[in-house]
């Protein structure tokens, strides 16, 4: 098998992509947009900002190859039928697609300023700290909520490469920054809401080697729990909205994506069976996206 069939092959598996293509374009143009808020953002400009969802893109490809990595030992048995367990494609591959990705990365981001160039060595390193897991990994395993946050603190740095490609860093400390902690607050806890309903299993989806928040938390306090943080995402988002004047369209939509998500938990909840957990899965990942799209979509046009 050609390296390229082994490359499209693992990403059908592992890095499906128009659906990496759908989370990094709306997470980027979310973060894009939102200048348009503040005061002394630079207009959109069209050629940049396809070059900065590219790297975005390849951002979310890195991490899942550096996950590999970090779980290979444990996925190979607790996955033995993926690719890389069956040796199909090897972690030698894998780098040899890192190295490729991380140069055009780098080369895009010197390309759009050195201001986006620290940004993205930022991220880089906060995605090493990742893969290390913090150099503290037996820490971080007994404390689920830590590891989790520690890991989705990338997300706002990540939103920071799109937010200053239509303002200065300086430019930032002009505006409220309260106002702009409230919005990366409210980017956080909506990957965090998927990456909690992804896990989100029933009984007989758990095994020994599980991390699902059901397993750490039980069934009723991982559903409560993700409320909380999506109840927070739509909270944030609304109030940016109201602030802004937005139509009203924008806030029905908000709140309708959330009503669809607490309904579908609340029927897993009910019967917590396969079926039921992967539609929490599919609603989890629906909110996120919809929440990144309404939002950007709102920001653009304000």
């Amino acid at each position: 098998m050609s390296l390229i069939k082994k490359y499209y092959d693992y990403s059908k598996e592992r890095f499906p992509i128009v659906p990496a293509l759908l989370y990094s374009g709306s997470l980027y143009y979310l973060s894009y947009f939102f200048p348009s808020l503040l005061p002394s953002s630079e207009p959109p400009q069209i050629f940049s900002s396809i070059l900065g969802w590219i790297v975005l893109f390849f951002t979310i490809l890195h991490l899942r190859i550096f996950d590999e990595h970090k779980d290979y030992k444990k996925d190979k048995i607790a996955h033995p039928d993926r690719m890389l367990s069956r040796g199909i494609i090897t972690l030698q591959d894998l780098r040899k697609l890192l190295f490729v990705v991380l140069f055009l990365e780098a080369l895009i981001s010197i390309y759009l300023g050195i201001e986006l160039f620290f940004i993205w060595l930022l991220i880089l390193l906060w995605s090493i700290l990742m893969f290390f897991e913090f150099f503290a990994p037996e820490f971080l395993n007994r404390r689920i909520v830590l590891y989790l946050i520690s890991h989705q603190i990338i997300v706002p740095i990540i939103c920071l490469f799109g937010f200053l490609q239509r303002i200065k860093l300086l430019e930032i400390f002009n505006a409220n920054l309260i106002y702009i902690f409230i919005f990366f607050i409210g980017v956080m806890c909506n990957t965090i809401t998927y990456e909690i309903a992804r896990k989100t299993w029933s009984k007989d989806r758990e095994h020994e080697h599980a991390d699902s928040y059901t397993k750490f938390w039980g069934t009723f306090p991982a559903v409560v729990i993700n409320q909380i943080i999506s109840g927070l995402t739509t909270t944030s988002f609304l109030y940016i909205y109201i602030k802004n004047n937005l139509s009203l369209t924008y806030s029905i939509v908000l709140i309708g994506i959330w009503l669809v998500f607490l309904i579908v938990e609340i029927m897993f909840l009910m019967d917590p069976v396969k079926k039921k957990s992967k539609m929490v899965e599919i609603a989890g990942a629906l909110f996120t996206i919809v929440v990144f799209i309404n939002s950007a979509v709102g920001f653009a046009f304000i």
